[in-house]
């Protein structure tokens, strides 16, 4: 009769146990993230990002970038390294708290931070002197650099046109 009134005793204190080790487990490997970030703000950062950022990333791609001028060349590899840094951190915090993406999904998100990536990769090498010879020999880095704005602005604009429908059918 002991071991009768002792087998659901120890059941629970192993339950116990094993609920304290999980407890432990999980609070060890979560991530604390910084207060400011919640859903609402990290909407915001991509709203921003998807609106006025790519109008105005568009607009120096399209009409004022000269590999002549490196102060512009390096506000904007800034401007894109700022941009990919804060969609970052919402994304992780997203992904650990929501189990969702800033961008569509895993691969959008994935596509976009590898088109910024790109990007600023290829004007990084033009501010640092990488020539970019055109047909007649002369340096012309434009279209490179434009095929890769372009890249990033059709993997947004898709984002951007899937956040429309989503709005639409809410």
């Amino acid at each position: 009769m002991g071991k009768t009134m002792n087998s659901p005793t120890s059941a629970i204190l192993r339950a116990l146990g094993l609920l304290s080790l999980l407890i432990a487990s999980t609070s060890i490997s979560a991530k604390t993230h910084p207060s400011y970030l919640t859903e609402e703000y990290c909407s915001s950062v991509v709203e921003q990002f998807v609106g006025s950022g790519m109008r105005s990333l568009g607009k120096y791609v399209n009409e004022h970038f000269n590999p002549e001028y490196k102060g512009g060349i390096r506000n904007t590899i800034r401007f894109l390294e700022q941009r990919s840094e804060w969609l970052n951190e919402c994304n992780e915090y997203l992904v650990d708290t929501n189990n969702t993406y800033i961008f569509h999904s895993q691969d959008d998100t994935q596509d976009i931070f590898m088109a910024i990536d790109e990007l600023t990769r290829e004007l990084q090498h033009v501010r640092s002197g990488v020539e970019y010879r055109d047909d007649t020999g002369n340096n012309n880095p434009a279209p490179f650099i434009k095929r890769r704005f372009t890249t990033l602005a059709q993997l947004v604009d898709r984002h951007h046109t899937r956040l429309l429908m989503k709005k639409q059918f809410q």
